[in-house]
């Protein structure tokens, strides 16, 4: 299909910080599709490595192809929705400068059904291990699986009670979805993007398809990825706005499920569980203590007032427990634990 550079069907847009080892691979991934109706833009998060050269060496090879955005500093968050309001594609996607495109006809399968059933929304898999094909998440939809009038309630309910559908990297979206808008505050700029970038696009989605083909590949290996900077406590309030965020967009929600509202609070209570089990992740020299981390997690009202184990994760309603119950040795012991888990 000849693309079109002034209209082209594909907006692929990749926030660029500190990946000058990947970068290349990535950018080579998407220009490896059979489907050329895209364009291509770099955001550069003002890196400090090669990762600018590349972009711009990229530009000079590919200029009617691809636009290079060089930006202050300003986070992961605001790096794709600048490259998002400086594209013109009329479907959107949004990639990680670490990751890669593993089926050469992504693009095509998914403009092949985008066309076929006027989806505003199509959502497919990732892997975290490319030799062995292990999928990333473990969403429970058919292959070709249609959500529209009161079957969205299922995509909402999804969103709310597990991370499978918070990566925006396994989604490709029509434009009028984004909420271009908004102003993301420099307090919360580094995380919970994915969740807060999808929220909108979720609720505002009319018709939903899921793939079951695996398209991308998450890379877990770069630690200077854009995405993998935050501290404990900015993840703290990025989860407090997150959960305002989505209690705002479910009032607007036409479908519920029986489980919808209460699936909300669980939502809250799961992330500030993460929230706690981070705690071994503080720095030496933060400006609160772990006692006082704690401590602000158990006491914040939202947390008390929405308290509950219901559909919590097992090892989750242990964590919500001791923290509801300020027993902050269970969730130090618990986070060490974790700690020494993933190092192995």
């Amino acid at each position: 299909m000849v693309s079109s550079v002034n209209n082209p069907f594909f907006s692929v847009v990749i926030p660029v910080y500190n990946s000058e080892k990947y970068l290349n691979e990535c950018i080579e991934s998407v220009f490896a599709q059979t489907c050329t109706d895209y364009e291509l833009i770099l955001v550069d998060d003002e890196s400090t490595d090669r990762s600018v050269q590349i972009c711009d060496e990229w530009k000079r090879k590919y200029p009617e192809k691809i636009q290079v955005i060089h930006q202050k500093n300003t986070g992961v968050y605001i790096a794709k929705r600048n490259g998002i309001n400086a594209s013109h594609g009329k479907y959107l996607y949004v990639m990680d400068n670490d990751d890669l495109i593993v089926s050469k006809t992504a693009f095509e399968t998914i403009r092949d059904r985008i066309c076929e059933y006027e989806c505003d929304l199509i959502i497919f898999n990732a892997t975290d291990n490319i030799e062995t094909g292990h999928l990333l998440c473990n969403i429970p939809f058919a292959d070709k699986e249609l959500f529209e009038g009161e079957k969205l309630q299922v995509i909402y309910d999804e969103y709310l009670k597990s991370k499978n559908l918070h990566h925006i990297w396994m989604m490709v979206f029509k434009r009028e979805l984004f909420d271009g808008d908004f102003e993301y505050t420099e307090n919360y700029r580094m995380l919970r993007d994915g969740p807060l970038l999808i929220l909108p696009i979720l609720s505002r989605a009319s018709k939903v398809m899921y793939l079951q083909d695996t398209f991308y590949y998450w890379r877990v290996q770069n630690q200077n990825s854009a995405s993998k900077h935050y501290d404990v406590v900015n993840f703290y309030n990025s989860i407090r706005f997150l959960h305002r965020s989505v209690i705002n967009y479910s009032k607007g929600w036409k479908y519920k499920s029986e489980f919808t509202d209460s699936l909300i609070k669980a939502n809250y209570i799961t992330d500030i569980c993460i929230a706690a089990v981070k705690v071994r992740s503080m720095p030496p020299k933060s400006p609160v203590s772990k006692k006082q981390y704690l401590k602000m997690l158990s006491e914040d009202e939202m947390f008390r007032e929405d308290f509950s184990l219901n559909h919590l994760e097992a090892y989750r309603k242990v964590i919500a427990w001791a923290l509801y119950h300020h027993q902050y040795w269970m969730i130090n012991t618990i986070s060490s634990l974790v700690g020494v888990i993933k190092r192995r």
